[in-house]
């Protein structure tokens, strides 16, 4: 279809960001990317207007646009109805027909509207176009509002879906999402935080925290230890808002990993983001590339 558009969007418990691309015959241009802060605790109306104002601010046509949302899991991602539940996002959006849904407030078909694990999507724009490229078997994981996992292996990328694995005394989401920093504050500092980048953007705060930092190092370290013992892995990469904040935790994950004589490589995501965006769009991309990738970092 001549002139294509691909809007790629990546919904997460605070946020949306989305992009669009423009089929020509050298490639996909990556055109405009929009970010915009939604509650997910709010109405479905309130959530899905949102979300098609962002659209809307990308293209005033989609008649020949394909819709492609990265979603995070439990979803049923082939007829585009949420399934999350008991995470504390997204209450009011169980049990959505989000495709229809959304088909109608777009003026389009349902089927110009696809929905992809938002994790796999990362790992897919990471392995396509970032630091592990060039790498066989990878783990991915975005830190966030919560976990997110996905695996490449013998060259397919699936969700891994350990976010619910069991670890500790909880499982993994307990001890590597933002609801763990709230959780230490308040606990250690009887202050009530949102997530990390409020900590580390108030330096007072920052000080008082720096051992949590320490302790999620520790946290973060045991979790990678117990993948690495279950499959081998080539690399690993980290995205997500908590991972921002890697200059505070990352070398003390690597210590404990070379602790344990483990050496493989862990990279942050330069691309944020925009990881999701860029590997939720490429499944249409075909055998033509992504133009204009050096221009987005």
């Amino acid at each position: 279809m001549a002139n294509r558009l691909i809007i790629s969007a990546d919904i997460g418990g605070s946020h949306i960001s989305a992009a669009v691309f423009t089929e020509m015959v050298e490639g996909f241009a990556v055109g405009a990317i929009q970010m915009k802060t939604v509650d997910s605790s709010q109405q479905e109306d309130f959530i899905l207007s949102e979300w098609v104002s962002v659209f809307k601010g990308l293209t005033t046509d989609f008649s020949a646009a394909c819709i492609i949302l990265a979603m995070p899991a439990p979803f049923d991602y082939i007829n585009g109805i949420c399934q999350i539940k008991d995470q504390g996002k997204f209450i009011h959006l169980f049990g959505v027909d989000l495709k229809t849904e959304l088909s109608k407030r777009m003026g389009i078909s349902p089927s110009q509207i696809h929905f992809v694990n938002d994790a796999k999507a990362f790992l897919m724009g990471e392995s396509k176009f970032g630091k592990v490229s060039g790498f066989g078997n990878i783990l991915g994981m975005t830190l966030g509002t919560g976990l997110g996992s996905s695996m490449r292996f013998n060259g397919q990328i699936y969700d891994a879906a350990l976010w619910s694995s069991r670890f500790k005394d909880g499982i993994a989401e307990d001890y590597l999402g933002t609801g763990w920093f709230v959780n230490w504050c308040r606990d250690n500092l009887s202050i009530q935080v949102k997530g990390v980048k409020e900590i580390v953007e108030n330096q007072d705060l920052l000080q008082k925290a720096l051992p949590a930092f320490d302790e999620f190092s520790r946290n973060l370290a045991d979790f990678i230890i117990l993948r690495s013992a279950e499959v081998p892995l080539d690399a690993m990469v980290i995205g997500g808002s908590i991972a921002r904040a890697y200059g505070y935790f990352l070398e003390g994950v690597l210590l404990l990993l070379r602790e344990n004589q483990i050496y493989t490589p862990v990279f942050i995501s330069d691309f944020g983001d925009k990881s999701a965006l860029f590997g939720a769009a490429s499944q249409f991309f075909g055998q033509k590339v992504l133009l204009g990738l050096d221009q987005v970092l």
